[in-house]
This record gives structure tokens, C-alpha cells and sequence, in this order.
């Protein structure tokens, strides 16, 4: 009997890391690994960062060297994407005309980045996704004055840091009150905002873009809607990602602002998983479902899902994902990070050091208990609460373990 096909669709981190973890359990299957993109699988977090602030040569940032591919065993097919999927007879169209078989398929195409309709086809206006991308915007920056972003999630505010190491003058919008609102909350966000007045970026929080001044159909200036307007060489569009799903609308699969998939990465169709930012789990706060949008956390993912999709080929049962969502942010010469899923409404508590300072820890409190931490200054102490966030301990007992304070051992 032919052994099973697993085809994993998406050749980003969440695609190649279920392929490795595949091929690291055992799995010596056929196993085919499809991407849109050109290039060879990459790390997408040096794009807003390190890769968008530097000056070397902008190059993808591989997750796995060229002359370590042949490892894998892999049927690799690059720069094509998937048109359609058929669930009931398991076949995958590619936009070159070729359809794949699969007893399992992984989908992993994650996210296209969001662009403002009416800017589009305007010169220098740009989103960030892909190394392409970035090359496009490094390309704009040189010889500008100023830039323009428009949105402080973690990826505006990372752009708009790198592009003021860079030398340009920078204005960030967001509508909500402060940059990271939604991963970090006000509190902690409102530190990040003196992070980037620190280093003379212009913030207008609570602010929206009302339109672009264009002349011979390059960006020129901005206008806000409470009129406020100044000239800009280039705009860069941070507002989110929508998952990668359109090709998905008939395919039968259940979609729920990306993939829905089970406590076990499985989709609503037998044979399909989804991994990375494309998958939408239940949301352990208890709110419906959410996509994690983070490096750790496709990762982490994509390891539960090739463990699982090993046991369902060896007849065992599959165990359920329970890695805890982490973050972090690199901006300017401070490394914001989070542990857990901070909600809104969250009691905001300084355990130790001071936002003030821009060096501390802070758990986010939800009826008396820990639900997430998040910090800056303080890497290794805040990894060190993991324990404590998992099992969403009492505040009092977090301080009284005061997992941030070295102890020694005595003898």
C-alpha cells in the first residue's frame, strides 16, 4: 500500500515547522510543501526590524540554510498558489494548472496584509509583509525625509522605529489611545508611546488618516480628520492581516476569520489541520475563537499538530494544544514582552521595577487572579512567571513566589 501524502500549504514558519516536526517524529512519507512566495521559507520578524532598519543587502532571512532543504525529503513547490481545494476528494488545485492528492492536508498561508482601498496604485504608499516588501519600502526610505504609518499595533510601532533609526522623521496614527493597545493594553502601551516620544516620533493616538495628498500620483502629505495635516515622502499601511482564506470560500471547511480548528489544530473537514496566524482556535479567555498572530505561538502550534497528525497515522490518540501565547516586540533598544492574553479590562499591577523607568513586570488581573504578565527590561524574569500564567494563580500568590527575584540555594 502507498504510504500516506501530506501536503502542507503555506511555506512560512508554521508550514516548515510542521514539515520538520513531521519529519523529526518519524513521519518518511511523501510530503509536499507549497509557497506562494519565490523564496525559500523565511523568518518574517527581521522585515520590521533588524532587516528595515539595517543597510546590508536585503536578503530573505532563511529559517533553515539552502543546502539543508534536501534533509526534509521534500516535494517543494515555490512561487505558485493554491486556487482550490476539493475536502470530500481530497485534491488541491495550483494556480500552474497541477492538482495534488493528500491523505492529510495542513494549511499554512497565513495572513495578506490590509490595505487602504482608495490609496491604492498611489506611489509610495505601502503595506509590509513579504521580503519583497520590505526591499520596496528600504528602496523608499532612501533619500526621504519623512514617513508616514498608519497604525500602532506591534508591527506600526516596529516600523515606525526602525524607519526613525533609519534617520527619517516619522509620524505614527493609530485610533485607538495608545500604540499596542490590544495586545498589551493602555497601561503598558502608554509606555511604549514614551518610547517613541523618547525618540522624536510624532504620535497622533486617537487620530484617523482622512485622506492623502497626491500629486502626479506620489504620496505628498497627510490630512487626519481633525484636519491636522503635514508633507510626507512615503506611507507605510499597518493596519492588520486578514487570513489567507478567499480560496477557501467553497471548499466546505469552516471558516471563522481564518481556519476554525479544534483544541487539536484539526479543521472541520478529516484530513485537514491549520497552523500558524491562518488558525482560528478557541479563545482561552472564553470569547468565541481568536488567531494568535505571533512568532512563538505558530511555532508552538505547528508542533501540536504534527504530533497529532503522527498519532491519527498510528492509531493513537491525539493530545490537545496547550502551549501558552507569548509575545515580544523589539523597539528602539527596548524588548516589550507578554505572557498570556491580556484583556481590556484587566487590573493592571506593577510587580517590580517601574513603567517609568522602562524597566518592569506587570501582571493583568482578572477576578483577583494572574491571566498574563507582560514587561520590559526584564526578559528572563518575566519567562520565569510561565508557570504562574498557565495556571492563572491568585495576584497574592504570584507576589508571594516573586518568580522574578533571584534566590540562591543554600547548601
Amino acid at each position: 500500500m502507498e504510504a500516506p501524502r501530506v501536503v502542507i500549504v503555506g511555506a512560512g514558519l508554521a508550514g516548515l515547522r510542521t514539515a520538520e516536526r513531521l519529519r523529526r517524529g518519524g513521519y518518511d512519507g511523501r510530503l509536499a510543501l507549497v509557497g506562494a512566495e519565490p523564496h525559500l521559507p523565511y523568518d518574517r520578524p527581521p522585515l520590521s526590524k533588524a532587516l528595515l532598519a539595517g543597510d546590508d543587502e536585503v536578503l530573505p532571512p532563511l529559517l533553515r540554510a539552502a543546502d539543508r532543504f534536501d534533509e526534509l525529503d521534500l516535494d517543494l513547490r515555490l512561487g505558485v498558489r493554491a486556487n482550490a481545494l476539493d475536502a470530500v476528494n481530497r485534491t488541491l488545485d495550483l494556480a500552474d494548472g497541477t492538482t495534488l492528492t493528500w491523505d492529510h492536508l495542513v494549511l499554512a498561508t497565513g495572513l495578506t496584509a490590509r490595505a487602504v482601498p482608495a490609496w491604492s496604485g498611489i506611489a509610495g504608499v505601502h503595506t509590509l509583509r513579504t521580503v519583497d516588501d520590505c526591499a520596496a519600502i528600504r528602496s523608499a526610505a532612501t533619500g526621504a525625509r519623512h514617513a508616514t504609518v498608519v497604525g500602532a499595533g506591534v508591527l506600526g510601532s516596529e516600523i515606525a522605529s526602525s524607519l526613525r533609526r533609519r534617520g527619517l522623521h516619522v509620524d505614527l496614527v493609530d485610533p485607538l489611545p495608545q500604540p499596542l493597545c490590544r495586545v498589551v493594553g493602555e497601561q503598558v502601551g502608554g509606555f511604549v508611546a514614551g518610547l517613541h516620544r523618547a525618540h522624536g516620533v510624532g504620535l497622533h493616538l486617537g487620530a484617523s488618516v482622512a485622506d492623502l495628498g497626491v500629486t502626479d500620483g506620489r504620496v505628498r502629505s497627510v490630512r487626519l480628520a481633525d484636519g491636522t495635516t503635514w508633507d510626507t515622502d512615503l506611507v507605510v499601511v499597518a493596519v492588520g492581516g486578514a487570513p489567507d482564506t478567499t480560496w477557501l470560500e467553497d471548499s466546505g471547511i469552516e471558516l471563522a476569520d481564518g481556519v476554525a480548528v479544534d483544541a487539536y489544530g484539526a479543521a472541520s473537514a478529516p484530513g485537514v489541520w491549520a497552523v500558524g496566524d491562518v488558525a482560528a482556535a478557541a479563545d482561552p479567555r472564553g470569547e468565541g475563537r481568536v488567531r494568535i498572530e505571533h512568532w512563538t505561538a505558530a511555532g508552538d502550534l505547528a508542533a501540536t499538530v504534527a504530533r497529532n497528525l503522527l498519532a491519527v497515522l498510528r492509531g493513537e490518540e491525539p493530545s490537545p494544544h496547550a502551549e501558552l501565547p507569548y509575545m515580544w516586540s523589539d523597539q528602539y533598544d527596548t524588548k516589550v514582552q507578554c505572557l498570556g492574553l491580556p484583556r481590556a479590562t484587566d487590573e493592571v499591577v506593577v510587580l517590580t521595577g517601574s513603567l517609568d523607568e522602562g524597566c518592569f513586570l506587570a501582571a493583568h488581573v482578572e477576578g483577583g487572579r494572574v491571566r498574563a504578565v507582560s514587561g520590559a527590561g526584564l526578559p528572563a524574569a518575566l519567562m520565569r512567571c510561565r508557570a504562574a500564567v498557565a495556571a492563572a494563580v491568585p495576584l497574592d500568590e504570584l507576589r508571594a513566589l516573586a518568580p522574578w527575584e533571584r534566590r540562591k540555594v543554600s547548601a
